[in-house]
């Protein structure tokens, strides 16, 4: 049985929806609004501090095209262990989309197949100077029983995972708005 802080730690490469809108088979959307200017958006999703802020309590990244997004939720493990997800980058535009796609997995996931067939994109929309539209575009999956099955199991996991983000961007926000008062 892979435990929560796996199901927790996977999610940032199956980061996809708190509810699932299905365009076709192989496509997941979801789109969501932060309180957090692009600027702070853009850190949290590409720098190892901002990663650390939501994603998982060691995590770490190399951005450039195939620099790695490594994460793990165990406190007592270290990156590279065999509870760290890793995944590549596949593109990046400043400020505005980032690619990736899952290229290793901790020991005992039940969906490695099938993960291994997907990649998310992750594109950056300011609204306003304090809103950001994040819209995750997640491909790849297939009507096999296994990603179907990937997709069941990673729902709740998503949901946590936007909750974090959310949360942490608001608050670094928070102290910002204060500062202007």
């Amino acid at each position: 049985m892979i435990n929560s802080s796996i199901k927790h730690s996977l999610f940032s490469w199956l980061l996809l929806a708190s509810h699932f809108a299905i365009a076709d088979e192989g496509r997941v959307v979801d789109e969501f609004t932060v309180k957090a200017n692009i600027n702070a958006v853009w850190d949290a999703f590409t720098t190892s501090a901002g990663l650390q802020s939501w994603v998982a309590p060691l995590a770490d990244i190399e951005l450039k095209v195939g620099g790695k997004w490594r994460a793990n939720y165990n406190l007592n493990g270290t990156l590279g262990d065999e509870s760290t997800v890793v995944n590549t980058i596949l593109s990046y535009d400043p400020m505005r989309m980032l690619s990736i796609k899952a290229t290793g997995f901790p020991a005992g996931f039940a969906y490695e197949e099938a993960a291994r067939e997907t990649w998310s994109i992750f594109y950056f929309n300011p609204i306003s100077a304090t809103e950001t539209q994040i819209t995750i575009v997640g491909l790849g999956y297939t009507d096999s029983e296994q990603s179907k099955q990937m997709r069941s199991f990673f729902k709740p996991a998503n949901e946590f995972s936007m909750a974090q983000l959310k949360q942490a961007l608001e608050q670094q926000e928070r102290p910002q708005e204060s500062e202007q008062k």
